[in-house]
């Protein structure tokens, strides 16, 4: 699993030491930043060539989502009470500063009022300023700076807590009391725990096999093939290696069932790909332009390949009943998707079934 990992510097480290300690099956790619506005430019290339992105806090996911659109999965390392009771507990112990007046920027105030209260402090005995605009602006670390030193500056609070990076440089620039939230390592690594489960269980679903029962259909009562038997075998010689071809394509092993069924077995991932996720089955439209035969097709999946089986025949014998030259596509009792007929390129759901 090859996971990008955003975020500055020392959490970034941090990051990528518990990954190669403890997650041996993933490849970590780090992705510093300097300031926010370089987030989408980093990762934005780099995207297809990555299994999953991990930011290393939820506004700098939230500050990139808003500009580049994500194609593989995404998470952010949630500031949870556990990091804040560090912080507070460094707050106690200085000298200079208090828990009881505080500036705070993190995204989630929540959690914060959620550990005064789990702390035994009432709601009276501490003042908490907050800033409530959203990491949506290129101006945003400007405007929280600007927050935390005007309470500072006014003496509203004795320090700050934040949760930026950015802002954590700029304000001890300027020697203003500022404790940063930083993920604990055990944060780090249920949240790199469970992308690596949700990554396995891709793999896993886009390697469930699938089935494609193919029937050619029988001749109509006034085909040319009624009278001319010769000619109905070579018309379905020419069908099966078009069949044949689109196994190939779609990587199958197929079983041919009788005179006129085949049974191709492939993979979901594959199968998806190549018919652009079953918005065009070209082999319904393949086989009604270079022979003089259509085919009736059902694509069926289950949780094995004998259910993947009996719902791909499921779907083959509804396209079947329906005069052929279409395909259903069967996911399973309750959901069948069809009939979809050579040149569709929108799904038909079948008013017999429930969705």
């Amino acid at each position: 699993m090859k996971l990008g990992i955003v975020g500055p510097l020392d959490i970034v480290e941090k990051i990528k030491q518990i990954i190669q300690r403890e997650f041996h099956q993933i490849e970590p790619k780090v992705y510093i930043y300097n300031t926010f506005i370089d987030i989408p430019r980093l990762i934005d290339h780099d995207q297809p060539l990555l299994d999953a992105i991990l930011f290393a806090g939820e506004t700098l996911y939230s500050y990139t989502e808003k500009r580049i659109k994500p194609i593989v999965p995404w998470e952010f390392i949630p500031r949870n009470g556990s990091s804040l009771l560090q912080v507070l507990l460094k707050i106690a112990l200085s000298q200079k500063c208090s828990i009881d007046r505080i500036s705070s920027d993190l995204y989630d105030e929540n959690i914060l009022l959620e550990t005064y209260k789990e702390l035994g402090i009432k709601e009276d005995q501490y003042q908490i300023f907050t800033i409530n605009k959203q990491p949506f602006e290129d101006d945003f670390i400007d405007s929280v700076c600007s927050f935390h030193e005007y309470h500072y500056l006014n003496n509203h609070v004795t320090c700050c807590i934040t949760a930026l990076h950015n802002v954590y440089e700029r304000l001890a620039q300027k020697n203003i009391p500022c404790f940063r939230v930083d993920p604990t390592a055990n944060v780090i690594r249920q949240t790199v725990n469970k992308m690596q489960l949700y990554h396995l269980m891709q793999i896993s679903q886009e390697s469930r096999i699938v089935a494609i029962s193919i029937r050619i259909d029988s001749p109509g009562e006034y085909s040319v093939f009624t009278d001319d038997e010769y000619q109905y075998i070579i018309d379905k010689t020419n069908v099966a290696r078009h069949i044949y071809l689109f196994a190939k394509r779609v990587q199958a092993a197929v079983v041919e069932v009788g005179k006129q069924d085949f049974l191709l077995f492939s993979t979901k991932r594959i199968l998806e790909n190549a018919t652009n996720n079953f918005e065009n089955i070209d082999l319904l439209l393949t086989v009604k332009k270079n022979t003089s035969s259509t085919v009736s097709i059902g694509v069926g999946y289950g949780l094995t390949a004998q259910e993947a089986k009996y719902s791909a025949i499921l779907g083959m014998e509804k396209a079947s009943k329906l005069g052929g030259d279409s395909a259903f596509i069967v996911y399973n009792h309750n959901k069948i998707i069809g009939p979809l007929h050579s040149g569709d390129s929108k799904w038909q759901v079948n008013p017999d079934q429930k969705i």
